[in-house]
């Protein structure tokens, strides 16, 4: 692994994260798992591999997609039905039908614009939030689908997004440092203080920050070891330590594009455009804005997760996660690239 270490040292020194964790492995055992760098830009503590990061965009995925598909095999959502079945207060101006799908597939004709993003009102402003064109126009990435998602959970399932996913996700799979912010008494020797963030253990994203109470779009923090557990639950189709934590059904949900329209296919990224090379066109991903990375591929039954205390530039480094992420995968000998 000595080109990875010595890429990720330069990535450090070229000023796009001041540390990184990470872990890769399948759906049997951890195959690779090393911290590198610093917690925080004046490198007063190593990162250590046991760091809770802000998981930011990682959230939608690991945490509403899924709870979301899970309210679908209970039966309590219909994908196809329009979102304001679940959601009646909801005051905006629509331009035309507007599923659930087209929601978690970034196909509702919200954009990435956030009015809603007002210091105790963002819940109350995301039900006014309007569309800027018809459901299915186009893809566009917006985290106002998934607000609303989460709060189309919270309808369902008659709790709180936090709570549903505790009870339903992360006690089963025992991701005991997994929780929505902000973190109450965040250990500064574990939790990652974001170079872009602020304040210790709150969400580095503005509307999770203003809003408080737990998102959809942003505002879980986590480990690498919790999210590994999560990526082996996927890979065993959707069991994990002889627990059954959602039906095969719903594992299948969550990784299936109905059609090209979107990269995304129930939450998660679907497309090898994302992939690191060495990985199928089947595998999920996701990214977070705070600097993280994280690929299920269900085809070599192999995860990788990469979570940096970003500084740099946000799209090169999502590229740099990306490289960093195949030299772990050569030098494991996953896919067809050339052991390191």
């Amino acid at each position: 692994m000595r080109q990875a270490e010595a890429f990720q040292a330069a990535c450090i020194t070229n000023g796009l994260w001041t540390g990184a964790v990470v872990l890769a492995g399948t759906g049997e055992r951890v195959l690779f798992r090393q911290a590198w760098g610093w917690m925080d830009t004046e490198k007063r503590a190593p990162m250590p591999a046991e760091a809770v990061f802000d998981l930011s965009s990682v959230t939608k995925a690991v945490g509403t997609a899924t709870a979301l598909a899970v309210c679908i095999e209970r039966g309590w959502v219909e994908p196809e039905a329009a979102f304001t079945n679940y959601l009646p207060a909801y005051a905006g101006v629509l331009k035309g039908p507007l599923s659930i799908r087209d929601l978690a597939r970034h196909l509702s004709g919200f954009d990435n614009s956030k009015p809603y993003a007002v210091a105790g009102e963002v819940a109350q402003r995301i039900m006014r939030f309007s569309p800027v064109r018809p459901a299915g126009a186009r893809y566009e990435y917006s985290c106002g689908n998934f607000i609303l998602l989460g709060l189309v959970v919270e309808h369902a399932a008659k709790k709180d997004l936090a709570s549903f996913c505790r009870e339903h996700l992360f006690e089963p799979l025992g991701m005991r440092h997994t929780e929505w912010g902000p973190l109450r008494d965040p250990d500064p020797r574990k939790v990652v203080r974001q170079g872009i963030a602020g304040t210790l253990g709150v969400a580095s994203d503005q509307p999770a920050r203003h809003a408080g109470r737990p998102l959809g779009n942003a505002g879980l923090f986590s480990t690498a070891d919790d999210l590994a557990a999560f990526c082996r639950m996927m890979l065993g189709g959707g069991a994990y330590n002889g627990k059954r934590v959602l039906a095969k059904e719903t594992v299948r949900l969550l990784g299936t594009r109905p059609d090209d329209r979107s990269p995304v296919a129930w939450g998660w990224r679907v497309d090898a455009a994302f992939n690191p090379p060495s990985l199928s066109r089947a595998t999920l991903s996701h990214t977070g804005w705070a600097g993280h990375s994280i690929w299920i591929d269900p085809a070599s039954q192999t995860y990788v997760i990469v979570l940096t205390n970003r500084i740099g530039a946000h799209e090169r480094a999502n590229m740099m996660r990306t490289e960093l992420a195949e030299l772990v995968l050569r030098g494991l000998g996953v896919g067809s690239g050339p052991q390191l």
